[in-house]
């Protein structure tokens, strides 16, 4: 995970932790959402939800089979939250 995640990190770690039940520290970045940290389809959708509403981004357009892991899932916010910064709209 790169630096630039820093910012919103500890906050996507409490939002996982919420959403899917499990201790704040077994949310790391090479964390699997489904074989590590135990998410099904619901938790997935719930997770979805509430990151779109914390950081302000929509994952319209996102292919899901692309977040595998927490490291992924944090490194898409920051993806989305620079192309809504610099303008571009995609999806």
């Amino acid at each position: 995970m790169k630096t630039a995640h820093l910012d919103h990190w500890d906050e996507l770690r409490a939002l996982c932790a919420n959403c899917l039940s499990v201790p704040v520290q077994d949310v790391v970045p090479q964390a699997r959402l489904v074989a590590d940290l135990g998410a099904d389809s619901l938790d997935i959708t719930e997770l979805q939800a509430a990151v779109e509403d914390h950081f302000n981004v929509s994952f319209r357009g996102v292919d899901p089979a692309s977040v595998r892991t927490v490291g992924d899932l944090a490194e898409l916010i920051e993806q989305l939250r620079t192309t809504r910064a610099s303008g571009v709209v995609t999806g």
